[in-house]
């Protein structure tokens, strides 16, 4: 159902009224004594900086990426907002996982289900929708929105210190430090360093999509000694929202000697790139893969794009899907333990 705008600041107007209520019954902060101050800590977050508490407690996730994150490290939230994409191995796989450790997944934008649960911290990635709601949830509870330019380190260490789980998040950094220099080794000895790949995909019915260097992949691909096409920005890590739109005539382009071609929700039912003939690949090594996880920027797509460059290049394995979600999450959290 469509909601208007008016209406919809009708709906977020009433929920923080009745979250107003809720506290003016039970009582302020300021009536409940405390034997001393909640830590605090301040970081540089999506709408500028912000002061919130150190709590791994009643944490609200705008996401399930987020949510995912958290559980890695030892934190487990309260809620978590669904994704609305579908047809994402990834997205499934975070939804399986939270499902399976008990974290209620909701509809995002219901506010009223926020004020509800009366969370301690509430805690998410940049997107249209906390854009939106941000301001309204900072009446709820304290908001801490990281960056949408923010590399996967950034997030999970962002993550660590407003939760006190430092420690854990560092843990998890250096283990996939090992994990992608490990894979470094294997195809170096097979001759890939410096190897161009291109990232690309459908994007709607006669429009394509190229990947820059930002998100996890384009990192991580450059710390596996590869090399990015200049080509419709592929070789920019600041390309807006993290691709830049390519027309049909302009598909050649797009070949490069690798390319991952990112299905999913991404194609809006579009025909496969690979069907087109413009998209003349030749003698190029090419493989479809999810672009839940590919245009993802959290530290559980990392070895799931370290697995499908394995399975690729290295003929290790096959393209990860919705079924090796767990394997890959315990692997993260046990390396946080």
């Amino acid at each position: 159902m469509l909601v208007t705008a008016h209406h919809r600041r009708f709906r977020v107007g009433a929920a923080v009224a009745l979250f107003a209520f809720v506290l003016t019954a039970c009582g302020s902060a300021a009536d409940t004594p405390a034997d001393a101050p909640a830590a605090q800590v301040t970081l540089p977050g999506a709408y500028g900086d912000v002061t919130v508490p150190v709590t791994d407690q009643k944490i609200w996730a705008l996401d399930p990426s987020t949510a995912t994150e958290l559980l890695q490290i030892g934190v487990r939230p309260t809620h978590s907002g669904r994704f609305t994409h579908q047809n994402d191995d990834a997205f499934d796989a975070r939804h399986d996982l939270l499902d399976r450790e008990g974290v209620a997944l909701v509809e995002p934008d219901k506010l009223e289900l926020v004020v509800q649960a009366r969370p301690a911290l509430i805690v998410g990635a940049q997107t249209p929708d906390s854009d939106e709601l941000v301001t309204e949830l900072q009446k709820i509870a304290p908001v801490f929105v990281v960056k949408g330019s923010a590399t996967w380190k950034e997030t999970l260490t962002q993550l660590g210190q407003v939760t006190g789980h430092d420690r854990q998040a560092a843990a998890i950094v250096e283990h996939l430090a090992q994990q992608t220099a490990a894979v470094r080794t294997d195809l170096d000895k097979a001759g890939f360093t410096g190897k161009s790949v291109s990232l690309m995909s459908a994007c709607g019915a006669g429009s394509f999509c190229a990947y820059g260097s930002g998100r996890a992949a384009g990192p991580l691909l450059a710390e596996l000694g590869f090399t990015r096409p200049a080509t419709h920005g592929q070789d920019k890590s600041d390309a807006e929202y993290g691709y830049t739109m390519v027309s049909e005539e302009k598909l050649g382009e797009l070949v490069a000697p690798i390319v991952f071609v990112l299905t999913g929700s991404v194609q809006y039912g579009a025909p496969d790139p690979l069907d087109n003939p413009l998209f003349n690949v030749g003698d190029a090594t090419v493989a479809e893969v999810d672009f839940g996880a590919w245009f993802g920027a959290a530290s559980f797509d990392v070895p799931w794009i370290l697995a499908d460059i394995r399975s690729v290049l290295l003929d290790d394995g096959e393209i990860t899907g919705r079924a090796a979600g767990p394997a890959l999450f315990d692997e993260l959290r046990k390396a946080a333990a």
